[in-house]
């Protein structure tokens, strides 16, 4: 990679956004130029074992740090570009969606609502008990009533009231959690411009405004954890993380045929099935066994059988998670899919079965040229999604690069994580 100098580093950071996708089983970079507001190249992609995660959560900051900066390096090389900072991602089934209301009065003399009373409203929002190893990471608008009159989903500052009634839901997670991958993130060697739940980055790519207006509940897939996002009226109503994910599926198979780790993730991504109704011809899988010159074979039906049980468990689980949202009966869009244990043939049949919905496959939207190919698949969409959650926010308040910028020399403090997923929320 080419040496960049202080001058050519400061304007990459202007020019690219780079976001990081720290999974339990592979870590992603994905490096994106912004030719305009409406054009991004993807220039850079890295990748590697994810080491030191389990279920979204490390438990070993010495690999995660090394897994991390091996992708960065990757994607650096193939961009040739120098990262100094990235937009993290962060799930994990410890993250919480709980609901809850508040109500002011407005007592200015000409009855306008003003910002500061929308910001006493969700003062009052956050007052719940949540466990003391917990932190409330935002309170996420959803409805605003105003002397009786419903249905109002903008900030209401400007109009007219004496009572203020918000209906909000309040996302929690673990604070170790948080501050562990923070700290794994610096340690690295970059800075964090921004850190996102991972369930709305993947939404960013894989969903559409229509989706989520109508109705429409997404499932990332990962390797450590299922995400599970809910939208309506275009927010966010409901996330949640479960802790069985594609490693246990994987482990099955390791378990039922007595093999390594990389001969069952090989049979589950070359031959394997989520529903047996699936399979055509039942043919013999050759097994490559833990002793060498002892060939075995498999039928498809019998690799199908073990993931399909498994399978089925992500999907009840989900099911419960939907039904959690209250608002099951109202997703008209129905259930996207994505992440990488939605590859597995099958797996969008045996989730429409159990969901009782129809169901799509998330894949990467939104881009315009570069490395776009390589990325058009579930295994990127919080990769991808995070890049352009980043775009977004920036588009949307008319300063694409000025942020950045602002952003550069401040000192990253975990007291202000807090803040700056805050300042996401607010800008959802």
């Amino acid at each position: 990679m080419a040496h960049k100098t202080k001058k050519q580093t400061d304007s990459l950071s202007d020019e690219f956004i780079v976001g990081l996708d720290v999974g339990t089983t592979k870590i992603c970079v994905i490096v994106a130029k912004i030719r305009d507001k409406n054009n991004i190249d993807i220039l850079g992609i890295g990748k590697a074992p994810s080491d030191g995660l389990h279920r979204g959560i490390v438990v070993n900051p010495t690999k995660t740090v090394k897994s991390i900066r091996q992708a960065l390096d990757e994607a650096e090389a193939k961009a040739n570009v120098e990262i100094s900072s990235v937009i993290v991602g962060i799930a994990g089934h410890h993250i919480r969606c709980i609901q809850s209301s508040s109500v002011i009065g407005i007592n200015n003399p000409d009855r306008v609502i003003q910002d500061q009373d929308i910001d006493r409203l969700i003062e009052q929002a956050r007052l719940i008990k949540i466990p003391s190893d917990t932190t409330i990471i935002d309170v996420i608008p959803q409805e605003y009533i105003i002397d009786g009159k419903d249905g109002i989903y903008e900030n209401p500052a400007g109009m007219f009231g004496i009572r203020v009634e918000g209906k909000f839901n309040i996302v929690t997670g673990l604070i170790s959690s948080i501050d562990d991958l923070s700290k794994c993130v610096l340690d690295s060697g970059v800075d964090i411009d921004d850190i996102v739940l991972e369930p709305i980055a993947s939404s960013c790519s894989v969903l559409n405004e229509t989706e989520k207006k109508v109705g429409v509940a997404m499932i990332d897939i990962g390797g450590g954890t299922t995400d599970i996002a809910v939208f309506k009226k275009g927010v966010l109503k409901y996330t949640a993380g479960i802790g069985i994910a594609g490693n246990l599926v994987t482990n099955d198979i390791v378990e039922s045929l007595g093999i390594t780790d990389e001969e069952a993730e090989r049979l589950k991504r070359e031959y394997g099935y989520a529903t047996i109704e699936e399979i055509i011809n039942d043919d013999d899988i050759p097994v490559k066994s833990i002793r060498p010159n002892e060939p075995r074979f498999t039928k498809k039906t019998i690799l199908a059988r073990i993931i399909q049980a498994r399978m089925h468990d992500i999907f009840e689980l989900s099911a419960i998670e939907i039904k959690n949202s209250q608002i099951a009966n109202e997703l008209h869009a129905g259930v996207v899919i994505t992440g990488g244990g939605s590859l597995i043939k099958g797996t969008k049949e045996l989730a429409s079965y159990i969901l009782g919905t129809d169901v799509n496959l998330g894949i990467p939207t939104g881009l315009s040229g570069g490395l776009i190919k390589e990325v058009e698949s579930p295994i990127y969409a919080t990769g991808v999604g995070l890049v352009l959650y980043r775009i977004s926010q920036m588009n949307s308040e008319d300063r694409a690069f000025k942020k950045v910028k602002q952003n550069k020399g401040e000192k990253f403090n975990f007291k202000n994580i807090f803040m700056k997923v805050k300042e996401w929320f607010d800008e959802l």
